[in-house]
């Protein structure tokens, strides 16, 4: 189930307790248009489809309350996945089907994976996973991003935290700090991953561009590293919206999720939303 949607996706951040499900944001920065685009994956998880249905509605109910939702297509979604592989291919659900073809074969294309770096339709990447973030975020890593130039793919995976998990995560911080925290000081977490993948001409470019970001995300308090041995498999995720799922959580407040973002710095970016029932 696909939607197309405009609006702040900060604001999502008020409702994201309120989800059930899981949110891949995949922002497409340096675009060629010049206007930065950014897609939404909804994921639910269940046992039996009729009540994952209904955790897609009630979910994509608290969705429309901060964004304007419109439904999409399956051939939409893997021709923009195809898309975000540099492939030219008009995807048609029928006739995939009726062919028996492989989707990721036709829709994704061949990389070859170095140990902190890969080589994709003859253009040079790399990919970066988050291992810690601040408790105040120094400066708003999107935007400074952004100011690169550099065609790159930035994903944010969040996840609520249930009132149990957070419970036992206020617990094992007291354990491990040997403090108290009374009940009203406890804060909102989510469950964050985030990852960066940019793409060069050259090799030397792509080396250039890795100690600039590495240094923008350190001076943000963000301690970003290459994924190492996993460049085609972290890459492949962003490139599917989370179709291909690679994520590494951590729990982090919400506000520092919401500053990750950029706030309104983001307002203009149009946003696609894709959902996906997993049962």
């Amino acid at each position: 189930k696909v939607f197309e949607a405009d609006g702040d996706v900060s604001n999502l951040m008020a409702n994201m307790k309120n989800l059930s499900g899981r949110i891949r944001m995949t922002m497409h920065l340096g675009a060629d248009s010049g206007r930065e685009t950014c897609h939404i994956s909804l994921m639910e998880t269940g046992e039996i489809y009729e009540e994952v249905r209904q955790q897609m509605k009630r979910d994509e109910e608290v969705l429309r309350k901060e964004l304007s939702l419109r439904a999409m297509s399956v051939d939409e979604v893997m021709n923009q996945i195809s898309s975000n592989s540099l492939k030219d291919i008009r995807f048609s659900y029928a006739s995939y089907v009726r062919g028996n073809k492989d989707w990721k074969k036709e829709c994704f294309a061949e990389s070859v994976e170095k140990e902190d770096s890969f080589v994709m339709n003859r253009n040079f990447g790399e990919c970066f996973i988050a291992l810690s973030y601040p408790s105040i975020l120094k400066t708003d890593l999107i935007s400074r991003l952004k100011e690169l130039g550099c065609q790159m793919m930035v994903s944010l995976d969040l996840n609520a935290l249930t009132l149990e998990e957070q419970s036992d995560f206020t617990r094992a911080i007291e354990k491990r700090y040997n403090v108290k925290i009374p009940e009203n000081m406890e804060e909102d977490y989510l469950n964050v991953s985030l990852a960066l993948g940019i793409i060069c001409d050259s090799d030397d470019a792509r080396k250039i561009v890795e100690q600039t970001v590495v240094s923008l995300s350190g001076n943000a308090g963000v301690m970003l590293a290459p994924a190492y041995h996993t460049q085609t498999k972290v890459f492949e995720s962003m490139l599917s919206l989370g179709l291909k799922d690679a994520k590494t959580m951590r729990n982090l407040r919400v506000d520092v999720a919401r500053g990750l973002l950029g706030g309104e710095h983001d307002a203009d970016a149009k946003i696609e939303i894709r959902a996906d029932e997993g049962v």
